[in-house]
């Protein structure tokens, strides 16, 4: 119900466009449109930009629909430019519709790519009237936007969907770093900071490829706009608490009443923030968490209620919390020497005097900066009940 809810909803929404635009100027009509839900960015051996569309086709969504015979409910067309613009303009030698780019609201950037500078493709998008800046931005991690995008879905007729629907969890798993085109500009026109974007990537090879068979829940590390690594899903989890992104994230820690079983504590809301101090003329970076979580889960027997009990729940939470951000932290500063986190823009925002002073050399400031961290956890709660029920 779900399913055909979102396509009635893309469908609602090509509708609605095909209304509109039937006033503009630059008019086409529908049969002279392909709906783009999805581009992917490349770059080829031979170092031309290589243009991927999926593209879906509405007649057999809405075909789908209404119980008639299934097949594919989207094309995927691959072509390649000396620039991003050329590639999209060849599509035409392939495409026998004008590519409608209002509705791409996915973009996939292969690895090979993102490590030559992704600001091509974001000028591309930033440039041109029709694409989405709303749009999420994922990277592909070990393989090509291609790939990603060519890959089918058992759970949705539009695999793009499936993809977007996967980095909505991240309101619930805090493994995966969830950022649109508009906010990847403006984290690289912003003085001291380099973007974090989430990644995909295959685990499993398969003949026919699809999403069920890929992993998102790591994160592409940028230094101005070149990937230059990766973090894991714990150390994603450790920039989203200093970022304040968190909304729900899960920690399993020893039962305090039976170190051999384990408790879930889920976070149930978490605020986090950066500043900056000066000691004896030198930078130091802070990073405070506050968070508030519950028992979700116990294993083995035993009163977990009591007080003292709550008090050393919170510090075990604390202490993993921490472990995440310091992983993250030293990542970013002694392997790849960038400030994820943007303590650059506030030092910008709050010392410029300071900034134009430092501003050439941030990158070695940066990873030389002690940074101070601290973690403070509330256990609230444990569910609707309070000790767990024995089995008699």
């Amino acid at each position: 119900m779900i399913k055909l809810k979102k396509i009635s909803v893309l469908l609602l929404m090509i509708i609605f466009n095909i209304a509109i635009f039937t006033a503009c100027w630059d008019n086409k009509d529908l049969t002279e449109k392909a709906f783009v839900t999805a581009v992917g960015v490349d770059k080829t051996d031979e170092g031309k930009i290589q243009l991927t569309l999926q593209i879906v086709k509405p007649t057999v969504v809405k075909a789908g629909e209404q119980g008639a015979p299934q097949e594919e409910a989207f094309w995927v067309f691959t072509t390649t430019g000396d620039t991003i613009f050329e590639a999209a303009k060849n599509q035409l030698t392939t495409v026998n519709r004008k590519p409608f780019y209002n509705h791409a609201d996915l973009m996939v950037l292969g690895e090979k790519f993102a490590r030559s500078g992704i600001m091509e493709a974001l000028d591309f998008w930033e440039r041109n009237h029709e694409p989405r800046l709303g749009a999420d931005i994922i990277v592909a991690k070990g393989t090509t936007a291609e790939e990603i995008l060519k890959a089918k879905s058992d759970l949705e007729k539009i695999p793009s969907m499936h993809i977007k629907s996967i980095l909505e969890n991240n309101k619930a798993l805090a493994k995966i770093k969830k950022i649109t085109i508009i906010d990847v500009l403006k984290q690289l026109i912003q003085p001291g900071l380099s973007p974090a974007i989430g990644a995909i990537e295959v685990v499993k090879k398969e003949k026919v490829q699809k999403i069920e068979n890929m992993k998102i829940e790591s994160t592409a590390v940028f230094k101005m706009d070149k990937l230059i690594g990766w973090l894991n899903a714990t150390q994603t989890r450790g920039l989203l608490f200093i970022q304040n992104e968190v909304k729900n994230a899960v920690y399993s820690i020893d039962n305090p009443l039976d170190e051999s079983k384990k408790i879930s504590i889920e976070i149930s809301s978490s605020k986090g923030k950066i500043d900056v101090k000066t000691v004896d003329g030198k930078l130091v970076l802070l990073i405070e968490i506050k968070a508030i979580g519950n028992i979700a889960d116990q294993q083995g027997n035993g009163d977990l209620t009591k007080k003292e009990i709550f008090k050393k729940l919170s510090k075990e939470t604390e202490k993993a919390m921490k472990k995440d951000i310091e992983d993250v932290v030293n990542i970013a500063q002694k392997k790849y020497k960038s400030d994820i986190f943007g303590f650059g823009e506030v030092v910008y925002k709050k010392h410029l005097d300071y900034w134009k002073q430092v501003k050439d050399d941030w990158s070695d400031v940066f990873s030389n900066a002690p940074v101070e961290i601290k973690v403070e956890v509330k256990i609230r709660g444990t569910g609707i009940v309070g000790k767990p029920s024995k089995v008699r």
